[in-house]
């Protein structure tokens, strides 16, 4: 069984993610670090906290993270995830508690526990970028790192960058220049993912449990897509990389390259640039119909 860590900016998307991640068990969570990006972290924490209380994971040890970039001006998407980063579902509170470490500490106290972890990143890259600085030999501790980030042809936010890597660009270029081993999963790849309402049979995924949560949490996101792609669907990039890290071969098509990000203050600020290298692995290709199949394990939870 795989060890994972997983670091989120909570909004739907991630809850989703990490369902899949509770519902496989290719896979055990050893802990799940915090940051803000769809939305403040304090909503953040709450939405990770009632989760885990909610499915009865709470053992499952939570850390707070970055409540901001290291330079970049707060990016929110609360258009697409809702005022509460989960589209307006309430999820009860629970009895959990935030760990009396920070996010960065986390990550490497977990590493250190659990040498060959791998991180499953789904926000903005801040935590990790600070980890490294912290504890340069993290790397040493960690097997892999599966990003849901970046964007080679067409941005989410702008018409270059993705939200993920726009809210802190520096960050990822931190990251990029270090020894840690990269897997992304860019934008370009989830946008061939999109989940119509009508390929889900939610009469039956609202038999169960997890099943019944995510379809309440994509009632935004379909309207949403709706509006701005033309299809009433669900745009799924965080389980996307999830399904990636809990079974690689479901990847149809990767490539070894490199990137750098754009940090100039110009309409390119964010974009992730490729560039000759070996750098890292980059997911070009999933296979759509094992990802669909692969979401009704949320109906175990």
């Amino acid at each position: 069984m795989k060890k994972i860590l997983i670091d989120t900016d909570c909004g739907i998307d991630d809850a989703v993610a990490i369902m899949l991640a509770l519902a496989s068990p290719e896979v055990d969570i050893a802990g799940i670090t915090t940051l803000a990006g769809n939305v403040s972290l304090p909503l953040v924490n709450n939405n990770v906290l009632n989760l885990l209380a909610y499915f009865k994971r709470e053992e499952i040890p939570v850390y707070s993270g970055a409540s901001g970039a290291l330079l970049e001006k707060p990016l929110r998407a609360e258009g697409i995830h809702g005022k509460n980063g989960l589209g307006g579902v309430e999820l009860p509170k629970g009895k959990n508690r935030l760990q009396p470490h920070n996010a960065p500490q986390g990550i490497y106290h977990l590493a250190k526990e659990n040498p060959g972890i791998t991180l499953v990143t789904l926000g903005p890259l801040t935590n990790l970028a600070i980890a490294l600085n912290l504890y340069p030999d993290l790397p040493e501790l960690v097997s892999n790192v599966i990003v849901m980030g970046g964007a080679i042809e067409r941005g989410n936010v702008t018409r270059y960058a993705e939200f993920n890597f726009a809210a802190d660009p520096e960050a990822v270029q931190l990251v990029l220049e270090s020894p840690l081993p990269l897997a992304i999963v860019p934008w370009d790849t989830c946008l061939s993912l999109f989940v119509t309402e009508k390929e889900i049979p939610w009469e039956e995924y609202r038999k169960f449990r997890g099943g019944r949560l995510f379809q309440d949490l994509q009632q935004i996101p379909f309207a949403y897509v709706e509006r701005v792609y033309g299809k009433r669907a669900a745009a799924l990039p965080d389980p996307a990389a999830m399904a990636y890290a809990i079974k690689p071969d479901l990847a149809k098509k990767t490539i070894t390259g490199n990137l750098k990000m754009e940090l100039s203050h110009t309409v390119m600020r964010g974009a992730s640039v490729p560039v000759e290298g070996f750098r890292l692995t980059l997911i070009q290709e999933l296979d759509r119909a094992g990802f669909i199949n692969m979401l009704s394990r949320i109906n175990s939870l």
